[in-house]
């Protein structure tokens, strides 16, 4: 593998796009808006930040191979971010929602259990996993709840 090919590309996220996206969503379900909104925008930045922690902390290590699954996995973690992203796009699935979050958070593991296997003392990492793991539960049980409630309206 090229050295090249071993940086971690992170896809910029407009806010002004992200905004009107949640909006549209909230909307279509009737859920307010601005706790989607906030509980979004605050997940994908600190998975950015993240990815941006652990293409700073990789980007002198020396083999290769074993930096070649941190970028595999890194890139994973960026296609689950913009598949959720697709996923709130309207027409939209509560259920498909929920399983893009799944799918985020199971890429997230995958990406600290690579990056922690050639890492030494990177409690860092588990911290971040872990912040960010307490923000997608939080906003799966909000969006569940809320079209729960939205479905016992309608009957």
């Amino acid at each position: 593998m090229q050295r090249e090919d071993s940086t971690v590309e992170l896809q910029s996220i407009k806010g002004e796009e992200l905004t009107d996206v949640l909006e549209e969503f909230a909307m279509e379900h009737q859920i307010d808006p601005l706790p989607v909104i906030n509980k979004s925008t605050v997940i994908l930045k600190n998975i950015k930040n993240l990815l941006v922690e652990i293409k700073c902390n990789v980007e002198n290590y020396d083999c290769d191979e074993e930096l070649g699954g941190v970028v595999s996995s890194a890139r994973k973690v960026n296609l689950t971010m913009n598949q959720y992203l697709g996923s709130i796009s309207p027409p939209t699935d509560p259920e498909l929602c929920d399983a893009r979050l799944v799918a985020m958070s199971l890429a997230l593991d995958n990406l600290v259990l690579v990056t922690s296997s050639i890492l030494t003392g990177c409690q860092w990492l588990q911290d971040s996993l872990r912040d960010i793991d307490e923000k997608i539960t939080d906003l799966r049980e909000y969006l569940n709840q809320e079209t729960e409630d939205v479905e016992l309206t309608k009957v």
